[in-house]
């Protein structure tokens, strides 16, 4: 480098920094340009810096690994054994009179609810009269058994295959002398149908539709009804009285809530089947799905309303937009949590199909076979499961039509 390379050095200072002399400044300027540019080799620079900014300050040190402070403590008590037959000390011997007194609570006798006891009729002199000994007496009947219901999956209770599909030729024409549509209630269109868009979609001649029947949890549409299964007893005892189900039964919110057993789950399977085999309501298929095995949750949804709490779970009503993604995913959510029975169909049968389903009738202790042979005699117990129950039904898409 030319060593009479005119240059300009600029020294920046920070605030702390004495400023130095105008010509070792450049001096250094001057060293650092030539060992950037000389072809000679590697140079160390000859550097000046102010080592005060170095110095140590004692209000910039820290210690990060200090010792815990230390606590004194007394020195702990060691607890020696004694040798059998050796007599307590004074410290370990107590008086009754020395020690204080035991606080308790107030003891009463235990609660013990009144027996109802007729009123005596005021205008019959001769009526006896009772003196009791006691405000209260026992009663002598049995404590009334609170129902188990199940929360096991079902997956196992209908034979398998869960989904039968019916025959699809030789069907007889429809016999209106025998079969009736379903008038007993006026159906209810489900948005985004109304009832004109739900009556031409049944009124198509090759549309398919299902209907849905709750066998335990609540379908994710209003007034629809839903459904509970007994658990079954764990210790069979001769003098225990058998389950029985319950067809819709009204609660506190006008919903309708169905009681099923095991076996009249099973025997309304083979019902259904009997119903698609007879081949009088054109070509039917049935399938059976079964929620996940933890169903606490569906169980607690149903048992809501049945309880009486109000607490419907979210549920989208007629006015909600079914195009509404959310709205689809949260609903169709809903329904796998439940466990149903779709009985699919033509859309021309579907009025006379659910007339059927309203007659459907539970025979306790009768087998499945039984109930085909003795379909149209009378028995006495019998229990209609569906009657006047609020049933949904799909198209082809699984969208909500209509309730029923």
């Amino acid at each position: 480098m030319d060593s009479f390379m005119k240059l300009i050095v600029h020294n920046y200072l920070d605030h702390e920094s004495m400023l130095s002399h105008s010509a070792a400044t450049l001096e250094l300027g001057r060293d650092l340009a030539h060992a950037a540019s000389s072809n000679f080799g590697w140079r160390k620079p000859s550097v000046s810096f102010n080592t005060r900014l170095f110095a140590l300050r004692h209000d910039r040190l820290y210690q990060f690994n200090a010792s815990p402070p230390q606590v004194g403590t007394s020195v702990p008590r060691t607890h020696i054994l004694k040798d059998w037959g050796i007599p307590p000390s004074d410290e370990e011997a107590f008086a009754l009179e020395v020690l204080e007194e035991f606080i308790h609570p107030k003891l009463e006798p235990p609660c013990v609810c009144p027996a109802r006891k007729r009123p005596l009729l005021q205008d019959s002199p001769d009526t006896p009269q009772v003196v009791h000994p006691s405000t209260y007496e026992l009663s002598l009947e049995p404590p009334t058994k609170r129902p188990r219901y199940d929360t096991a999956s079902i997956s196992n209770l209908i034979p398998q295959p869960h989904y039968v599909p019916g025959p699809s030729v030789g069907f007889p024409p429809l016999d209106n002398e025998y079969l009736k549509p379903y008038r007993k209630a006026q159906p209810s269109p489900i948005a985004p149908f109304d009832l004109t868009s739900a009556k031409l979609f049944l009124s198509t001649f090759y549309n398919r539709a299902a209907w849905l029947i709750p066998i335990r949890g609540v379908l994710p549409w209003d007034d629809a009804t839903c459904a509970i299964i007994l658990a079954p007893p764990q210790v069979p005892r001769g003098d225990d009285t058998p389950l029985l189900p319950s067809g819709p039964a009204t609660l506190h919110n006008g919903i309708s809530g169905i009681t099923w057993t095991h076996h009249s789950i099973v025997h309304f399977w083979d019902f259904l089947i009997s119903i698609q085999q007879a081949k009088n309501l054109g070509h039917i298929s049935i399938s059976f799905h079964s929620a996940p095995s933890d169903t606490t949750s569906i169980l607690n949804s149903a048992l809501s309303l049945t309880a009486g709490s109000g607490n419907r779970p979210a549920q989208a009503g007629r006015s909600a937009d079914l195009f509404d993604g959310l709205s689809d995913r949260v609903r169709h959510a809903q329904l796998e949590d439940t466990d149903f029975i779709k009985v699919y169909h033509d859309t021309k049968y579907s009025f006379y199909l659910r007339n059927v389903l309203d007659a459907y009738k539970y025979i306790p202790g009768e087998t499945p076979s039984e109930g085909r042979r003795a379909a149209d005699r009378e028995i006495d117990g019998e229990i209609r499961l569906l009657k006047l129950a609020r049933l949904v039904i799909v198209d082809d898409r699984s969208r909500a039509v209509l309730l029923s």
